[in-house]
């Protein structure tokens, strides 16, 4: 088993990052989010069961490991993505989590995808996200 494959199982089961929790707590309206670097789904899982759509993006096929801990219902509010960051095509969004997944990206491509972060981002609206740096 590949060390990527190791992680995803081992963290399959996880609560979501504490920066989304306290997010869905601030109550902000509902939309459209991104997560880049899904992995296992943790924050998907938990954006969507709090009524948010997600399209979620990983290097790596996670779909089925995602879809699996859905009801049928929320289902439809995901979409799964297989995208590397170097080559990423981000949809207009009002809600874009990226924690723990943007030092995987190419220091070369780093500035592109940056871009691509604040133009995907509609006006007034949220990124939360975690380096492997930050406290808390």
């Amino acid at each position: 088993m590949r060390d990527i494959e190791k992680y995803y199982k081992n963290t399959e089961n996880t609560l979501p990052h504490e920066n989304i929790k306290q997010f869905i707590k601030t109550e902000h309206k509902i939309g459209n989010a991104i997560e880049l670097g899904c992995g296992a789904g943790r924050d998907t899982i938990y954006l969507i069961k709090n009524n948010w759509n997600v399209l979620s993006i990983d290097r790596e096929d996670t779909e089925e490991m995602i879809s699996k801990k859905l009801s049928e219902e929320e289902t439809h509010k995901f979409r799964f993505q297989k995208q590397e960051f170097e080559n990423i095509i981000l949809e207009k969004n009002n809600l874009l989590v990226a924690n723990f997944s943007l030092p995987f990206c190419n220091k070369d491509n780093f500035n592109e995808l940056w871009n691509k972060i604040i133009d995907s981002i509609l006006p007034n609206r949220i990124f939360c996200r975690k380096l492997f740096w930050n406290k808390g």
